[in-house]
């Protein structure tokens, strides 16, 4: 079974607290910080980790936990000097099923 993109329960948490109309706008606006940050990654580890922590935060908040952790796994990797390809191919990987959730919830 396929994990889910994001916690459906916090989800319906975060659209009592803000409202559907400010929820979408969170929404746009982490797949606009998505866009940003991994289309293309960039090529400078540092910026990467950068990139990577931001998404950590911004993706973790708003029930995308999936990709808030595999954000962190690339961040870490960045930091630590160790290779990196496999933690950014699961943080694109995740990010586009991410951005296809967020397309959904948006049109739903």
């Amino acid at each position: 079974m396929p994990t889910p993109e994001f916690d459906a329960d916090a989800m319906a948490d975060l659209e009592d607290l803000f409202g559907r109309p400010r929820l979408l706008e969170l929404l746009g606006a982490l797949d606009q910080e998505i866009v940003n940050r991994l289309v293309p990654p960039s090529d400078d580890r540092e910026q990467l980790a950068r990139d990577a922590h931001i998404l950590v935060s911004s993706s973790g908040a708003l029930a995308f936990s999936t990709l808030s952790h595999s954000c962190a796994r690339l961040e870490q990797a960045c930091l630590r000097q160790v290779e990196v390809d496999a933690a950014l191919s699961d943080a694109l990987n995740d990010a586009a099923r991410a951005r296809s959730a967020i397309a959904a919830l948006r049109t739903s």
